[in-house]
């Protein structure tokens, strides 16, 4: 049997629809023997501890996996710290701190030691919170506006996320069409060191880097398409202007290619690269359903693709199993990917809107 994983769920649990309880810990066991012979898991769920909290929408354990940070959706944004027992049927609210954004959908933890990263779809504001000794969410102290480079466009950053292999952090932003690059100092401020534009329209939510950054996917939610940004070394024509900083390096997106060859709308949400980053993941949101694409060549190639329950916001990788948060079917459907493939392993695991999805340590 294999070793159970905690797996923390968040979700709405308010606003328009939300049906579901805030915070839950699920104990996930899968049996590998099982799954080798018939294809299918022999996997067993236990539901642990749950906390009443108002639209949770994305989770973050901390290096340790002793605390739980969640963002909630909430206006204005709120962020807040949940104490973890070792076996996760113990959960204890331990911090909620009110900031001046609105709408979070995404944290991160930041470059700078003892902060996180919060990224306020509805306000267009990205936020620093400064962590004390214990880890705690304690004061924030820094915020930044994309409404002050829109240009009179509405401004909607999703996610924050550490660029490996570089200093920078990125900020995709759904409303503006473009990610972000900034360097944060040691202090925890942030200050703006380039960008990537995309095409107009494509709206960028999330991005996943591989282990060099070299190359960036963006899942862009606007055109259902992925954007594959192909990093160089800064020129002086490339880099930022000098009021903003100076990036080490720089990207230029390389390809567009759809994410689905499902017909109709495609709203796509999470993405993410397999451990070995020979294959890139992708949620279709519109066509309901998981594509897998191959890395080998030049460019992604859509190779698999495989129907999951509806809307699926989020997704995380659990050794070869692909966890999957259907939103609106309020499920969590159970994938294995070997090599390319993409196949269902389990029943799904009923999750009431479910929106985000994150393995202990």
């Amino acid at each position: 049997m294999s070793t159970p994983a905690l797996i923390a769920v968040g979700g709405y649990s308010r606003s328009g629809s939300g049906r579901g309880p805030g915070l839950e810990l699920l104990q996930v066991t899968s049996d590998p023997e099982a799954a080798a012979a018939d294809g299918a898991s022999a996997l067993t769920v236990q539901r642990r501890a749950t906390v009443d909290l108002p639209d949770p929408s994305f989770v973050l354990w901390s290096p340790d996996g002793s605390l739980l940070y969640a963002v909630l959706e909430t206006r204005p944004t709120r962020v807040v710290a949940v104490r973890v027992g070792h076996d996760g049927t113990s959960a204890e609210l331990v911090a909620d701190l009110e900031l001046e954004g609105s709408g979070g959908c995404h944290l991160a933890l930041g470059r700078s030691p003892s902060t996180l990263l919060v990224a306020d779809y509805g306000s267009g504001t990205v936020e620093t919170v400064l962590l004390d000794a214990a880890g705690l969410p304690a004061e924030l102290i820094d915020v930044d506006d994309h409404h002050d480079r829109a240009d009179g466009e509405e401004s909607h950053p999703h996610q924050v996320r550490q660029l490996p292999g570089t200093e920078l952090l990125a900020v995709p932003d759904l409303g503006l069409d473009r990610v972000f690059l900034y360097r944060q100092d040691a202090a925890g401020q942030m200050g703006l060191a380039g960008e990537i534009p995309l095409s107009r329209g494509s709206g960028p939510r999330h991005l996943a880097p591989d282990h060099e950054s070299e190359q960036l996917h963006i899942s862009c939610e606007l055109s259902g398409m992925i954007a594959t940004a192909v990093r160089r070394p800064a020129t002086p024509e490339s880099a930022a202007p000098s009021v903003l900083g100076t990036a080490s390096h720089s990207w230029s997106v390389r390809s567009m290619i759809p994410a689905s060859a499902r017909e109709g709308d495609n709203a796509l949400s999470h993405l993410e690269l397999s451990a070995d980053e020979s294959v890139l993941l992708v949620a279709n949101r519109g066509p309901d359903t998981l594509s897998a694409l191959s890395l080998d060549l030049m460019r992604p190639q859509l190779v698999s693709e495989i129907a999951v329950g509806a809307h699926p916001r989020h997704f995380t990788l659990l050794g070869d199993l692909v966890l999957v948060a259907a939103q609106e079917g309020d499920r969590i459907d159970v994938l294995r990917l070997r090599g390319t493939e993409l196949a269902h392993a389990a029943e799904p695991i009923p999750a009431p809107s479910v929106s985000c999805l994150a393995v202990r340590p």
